[in-house]
């Protein structure tokens, strides 16, 4: 019955990945390493979204360096050109950035108030590259799952990026190519993915 009970035991360890659950830590190089201690992230307090929005990560941390933590939210919702473009006869270079549905995904980062209310601090344009799942570093850096559209916002993303905030949006700092579908941080303040 023991051994039973030691084979049941171990073939549920390797179904999930081995004993830190299949975490993986993203070197500065781009090379995974196994993850020790991971730092779950804290959740977002309730908001009150547009029905429209599909919520598929968050996070409720200082992406923007100011000393506050701000909800970072990777969302899908139905695809919208730029306003601009009513002004404009030229090509819009987001055209392409839905999936087959319509929806595009974007990155949000919004200030709770009370009652489920927010501020939106910034609100990005749909993705070139869809995000699937977002983290915040803690030296303030976005690190996010990008997948493609082709794919569909359930699928394994296919490169980790990370992003400083500038004011005004976010300038990539670095873009590996992996495969994941969860990212978290770990004790080192490092990226980990599974």
């Amino acid at each position: 019955m023991r051994r039973v009970y030691l084979a049941l035991l171990l073939a549920g360890v390797a179904l999930a990945g081995g004993a830190e659950g299949g975490w993986r830590s993203v070197e500065p190089g781009g090379t995974l390493t196994p993850t020790g201690a991971l730092r779950p992230p804290l959740a977002c307090p309730r908001l009150q979204l547009p029905a429209t929005w599909a919520v598929r990560s968050s996070v409720y941390a200082d992406v923007t360096g100011d000393g506050q933590p701000e909800c970072v939210l990777a969302l899908w919702r139905p695809w919208r050109d730029w306003p601009i473009r009513r002004w404009s006869a030229a090509k819009s270079p987001i055209t392409a950035n839905h999936d087959v549905g319509g929806d595009s995904a974007h990155v949000a980062v919004l200030k709770p108030g009370p009652g489920g209310m927010y501020r939106k601090v910034w609100i990005g344009s749909a993705l070139f590259r869809p995000v699937t799942a977002l983290t915040v570093l803690p030296d303030h850096r976005l690190v996010a799952l990008e997948g493609t559209y082709r794919a569909g916002r359930f699928a394994p993303a296919a490169a980790l990026s990370e992003w400083t905030w500038t004011g005004f949006g976010f300038r990539l700092e670095r873009r590996v190519t992996l495969k994941a579908r969860e990212v978290t941080v770990d004790s080192a303040g490092r990226p980990a993915v599974r």
